[in-house]
């Protein structure tokens, strides 16, 4: 903030400049500077083509039917109970829809209309099933929102080749630096996660995941000795907690990217975690030098009029009236993704137990979890009790993840409180008996059977989860 004394040079008085506005000035000038465009012209096609794919494998494994349509009941997110798939009919052709967004956001054709369609859509998908979600969803969901936003197409693309939008070699450095954000994110978080007792002193629950895997070729017998399940989660949290400094160091560069493809081509082959790996190879290359692409390609840089433009450009955005409205925007989006993943660490409880902070938090393969539920109606009235079945109104996979999460389970119980009042059972509570195995441990009670779960909860009705 600036002060209001003033000084007097060569006879004239002006304000005095605080550290803070200099240091806020210089640092937004930094950001403005022009950095070449080619690195993020290669994510965006590398990007557009790994969603492609992503969704034609969602239309190859039948995804559709089994997620979207085959459900009676979806379980939703807070706010957003009255998002509902499409007809049967429709809902292949969605998807099919955004994979060809998808090409068009790789090959920069009305690109902007293609990135928006793209993240309006596929979070769509996300927000029809709460039971679907899944890390990597999450961070395509972002990204996706971040190449809507920003103008990756204005080098190599169909727009800049056919003057759609004005062809330029730079962009501001602010826009690599706010994708280099959004990774280093999901890796701090998820190695500031894995610093507790389960993940360094059990190697849960990757011991569990890796005993399973004893039958692998070559490796398998490894695989099973505990000391590999304890070395692999240490290297793990190493991995998470220093691969962008790597990545961002010229000296380790090369070796920290190698290790970033050998990492998750390890993982997308032990574990069945879709294409979280391969998306992580492509947005590593955004720590490589901006201009990258063009020195692999022997392009030479545009010279003359064109860098003139691209040196004043920044002058001109750093004095317009745009400018507050984007650092509010800007820090907003980068506090947002600070806060999510902190929730965790500022509650008293375990979030993998009671699932309240877990998601949108990049806690990534921290818990192996293995439900149990089974519902019950009392009558209050006449204290009887009978079972309330399940089979016709969720899916086995469904059945499977909600008895993982104390929320969704909730969420049924209310469904099936009004089954009840619609067959005239009015007043008539909902129970649940849930237990939960957690990274190796015995089935334990998740919640107290004796609370209504269509009403109002009361603070406990999550029990403590076990030691």
């Amino acid at each position: 903030m600036e002060t209001e004394s003033l000084t007097l040079e060569r006879g004239r008085p002006r304000p005095l400049e605080s550290p803070l506005a200099a240091a806020g000035l210089r640092t937004w000038s930094s950001a403005l500077q022009p950095t070449p465009a080619g690195s993020l012209a290669v994510f965006r096609i590398l990007f557009g083509l790994l969603m492609a794919g992503a969704m034609v494998r969602v239309l190859a494994k039948g995804w559709v039917d089994t997620v979207f349509l085959a459900p009676a009941f979806h379980f939703s997110y807070p706010g957003f109970d009255w998002v509902r798939p499409l007809p049967a009919g429709a809902m292949p052709a969605f998807v099919a829809g955004l994979a060809v967004c998808a090409l068009g956001v790789a090959a920069g054709f009305f690109y902007r209309v293609c990135a928006v369609l793209f993240f309006l859509g596929f979070t769509y998908l996300e927000l029809i099933e709460r039971a679907n979600y899944l890390n990597h969803y999450w961070l395509v969901t972002l990204l996706a929102g971040l190449c809507a936003v920003l103008p990756l197409h204005r080098e190599w693309s169909w727009d800049a080749a056919h003057g759609r939008v004005a062809r330029d070699a730079f962009v501001p450095a602010w826009m690599l630096w706010l994708l280099r954000f959004q990774i280093a994110v999901v890796y701090v978080f998820a190695g500031l996660a894995k610093l507790n007792a389960d993940w360094l002193f059990r190697a849960e629950p990757l011991r569990t995941w890796l005993a399973a895997r004893a039958g692998v070729p070559l490796v398998g017998p490894w695989l099973a000795e505990p000391w590999m399940a304890f070395a692999l989660s240490w290297a793990g949290a190493a991995y998470d907690l220093g691969i962008v400094a790597a990545l961002l160091c010229a000296r380790t560069r090369p070796l920290a990217y190698a290790t970033v493809v050998v990492f998750h081509f390890a993982t997308a082959l032990l574990f069945p975690i879709g294409l979280f790996p391969w998306l992580m190879v492509v947005a590593a290359t955004l720590f490589f030098p901006p201009g990258w692409p063009r020195r692999i390609l022997s392009l030479r840089s545009r010279r003359g009029e064109e860098a003139d433009a691209a040196v004043v450009r920044p002058v001109r955005l750093l004095t317009s009236a745009a400018t507050p409205c984007l650092v509010v925007a800007v820090t907003f989006y980068c506090a947002v993704q600070i806060a999510l993943p902190l929730r965790p660490f500022l509650q008293q409880e375990n979030s993998a137990w009671t699932g309240r902070g877990f998601n949108f938090s990049w806690r990534v393969m921290l818990a192996e979890r293995s439900g149990h539920v089974e519902f019950s109606a009392y009558d209050p009235a006449t204290q009887r009790r009978w079972r309330l079945p399940t089979r016709g109104l969720l899916t086995p996979w469904q059945e499977r993840l909600m008895a993982q999460e104390p929320e969704l389970i909730r969420q049924f119980a209310v469904r099936l409180a009004g089954e009840l009042r619609r067959a005239g059972h009015a007043g008539v509570e909902v129970r649940a008996d849930a237990f939960l195995a957690l990274n190796g441990r015995p089935h334990q009670r998740l919640l107290r059977a004796d609370v209504n779960l269509a009403g109002p909860l009361p603070p406990d009705w999550i029990l403590p989860a076990p030691r």
